[in-house]
């Protein structure tokens, strides 16, 4: 347990790393609408008159210069847009893996995630819901990295405004990973993104972890839970993503080796088959 040390330790500085960077504002404009396509039905919401994945433009938090491509979805309410467009609530969504095929508008959401989301749309409001660079987009998914998040996020917000009949009038909603997204989006937004009137934030179990933070504490047993840990995905997820910018961490270095293989498997497993994999595996 305590070779998982160093690569939760990695982690975070992506984690605490909310504050702009001298260079966001001088970044040409990005957020542009490259395209958009009906959702089918099963990845839709029920209580949306129009859903759409899109494609937008970015760029990489990672190294802070490369121009990607990412995406997500938009959802519309029923009936007529109001005046001046339908408010918007940003949906961060929470955990799904780090491979490609993981993003939400790739899959159907899940039956918490749709209530809550319904019940936004029936309220008037249209929902934005990006997937983070490296969910449906090229490249693997820095997970918990809050600059790609935060730039990811502020994009896709910046492409459904110039593209649908929305208000300028925004409020980020995150669960989980999705709450750490939306901290991250919200301290890179008036540098990154000044355009943007984002009226409030609402975050619900944030992830946090810091240099004194203890592997013992987080890995401590689980009363009641019997098999492997649910918590060991998360690590595996941290790792790929700190090993995925920096070639020379090794997962030899920090996991035993009847674990080098799950590593490897949570590279392409999204979260519910990689948690029951783990779990199963003891």
């Amino acid at each position: 347990m305590n070779q998982l040390a160093g690569a939760l330790l990695i982690s975070s500085m992506s984690l605490m790393a909310v504050t702009p960077s001298a260079g966001a504002a001088s970044l040409s404009p990005n957020g542009v609408l490259l395209e958009k396509s009906p959702l089918p039905a099963d990845h839709g919401l029920q209580e949306a008159s129009a859903q759409y994945l899109i494609h937008y433009t970015s760029v990489s938090g990672v190294d802070g210069k490369t121009r990607r491509e990412d995406t997500g979805a938009v959802f519309l309410p029923k009936g007529p847009a109001p005046r001046g467009g339908w408010p918007v609530v940003v949906w961060a969504h929470g955990t799904v893996g780090v491979a490609t095929q993981c993003a939400p508008s790739l899959n159907p959401r899940s039956s918490r995630d749709q209530q809550y989301l319904n019940t936004w749309l029936s309220l008037g409001f249209a929902v934005v819901a990006p997937d983070y660079a490296g969910l449906g987009s090229r490249g693997l998914h820095h997970y918990l990295n809050a600059r790609a998040e935060a730039w990811s996020v502020l994009d896709s917000i910046t492409a459904a405004l110039k593209s649908f009949p929305l208000s300028n009038k925004i409020i980020i909603v995150g669960q989980s990973q999705g709450a750490h997204a939306a901290f991250a989006a919200s301290g890179y937004q008036p540098s990154y993104a000044p355009a943007l009137h984002v009226l409030g934030t609402v975050l619900t179990g944030t992830p946090y972890i810091n240099a004194s933070t203890s592997v013992n504490a987080i890995f401590k047993p689980d009363q009641g839970i019997t098999g492997g840990d649910p918590k060991m995905p998360y690590a595996y997820y941290i790792f790929l993503s700190a090993a995925d910018e920096n070639k020379s961490l090794k997962a030899e270095d920090y996991f035993r080796q009847e674990a080098i293989a799950d590593v490897r498997l949570a590279s392409r497993l999204c979260i519910t088959p990689l948690t029951q994999h783990v779990m199963e595996k003891g």
